[in-house]
């Protein structure tokens, strides 16, 4: 092999790398992309149950306190 051709062969190795280093990134990140996409749908039902929403979480008979927000006057 001459200079010429040598030089050619290692440029199309190295493009040849570059391209299939390309097709997996390009993979990867799609995968990666519709994993991320997956994990932040919002489920379709309550993760609790709705009992224990009702019991441990209702607004039902709160009377905040005012008392304890306001500042006293100078």
């Amino acid at each position: 092999m001459n200079k010429d051709n040598h030089q050619l062969f290692i440029i199309r190795i190295a493009a040849v790398a570059v391209a299939v280093l390309g097709v997996i990134l390009l993979v990867s990140g799609m995968v990666l992309h519709r994993l991320d996409e997956e994990s932040r749908k919002t489920p379709e039902k309550a993760q609790m149950p709705e009992e224990y929403i009702e019991e441990f979480f209702s607004d039902e008979n709160y009377k905040p306190d005012i008392e304890a927000y306001i500042e006293p006057e100078a």
